[in-house]
């Protein structure tokens, strides 16, 4: 066996965990296909932040996002970012910001290393699917 695993769309539990903290409100998902369970150093998968989510936070580690449904913005002090389909934001460890979606937001994430990310510090198994071609 080769220890890939194919994660598809159909099988995967995209429903907002509605998180309302201290820094923001962000109704959102995320499935981080590579955590802890799989992964000794990377974390990546799908994330979606739907509509009004507003999240202060600080990068406790490298990221990369690449939107591929809707628009982010990030806000670093008094500068904004935005981008949309097709866009990538490079964001190094130690960034102080708030992601900003006035719609809902669909982006593959990938952060290294995974310590300081939320979702992929931890274990998380997804369901898989066995090879075969695409639906």
């Amino acid at each position: 066996m080769s220890g890939v695993k194919l994660y598809r769309r159909e099988d995967q539990d995209f429903s907002f965990k509605g998180d309302s903290s201290v820094n923001g409100y962000v109704p959102a998902s995320y499935l981080a296909f590579a955590n802890a369970g799989n992964s000794a150093a990377m974390g990546g998968g799908l994330a979606v932040f739907g509509a009004g989510s507003h999240l202060e936070t600080k990068i406790d580690n490298d990221e990369l996002l690449f939107i591929h449904l809707g628009k982010l913005e990030i806000k670093i002090g008094n500068e904004l970012f935005q981008a949309g389909p097709g866009d990538t934001f490079w964001i190094p460890k130690d960034t102080s910001l708030t992601y900003i979606a006035e719609e809902d937001v669909w982006f593959f994430f990938a952060v290294y290393p995974f310590s300081g990310s939320p979702a992929a510090s931890v274990t998380t198994a997804y369901p898989d699917a066995p090879p075969g071609p695409a639906k």
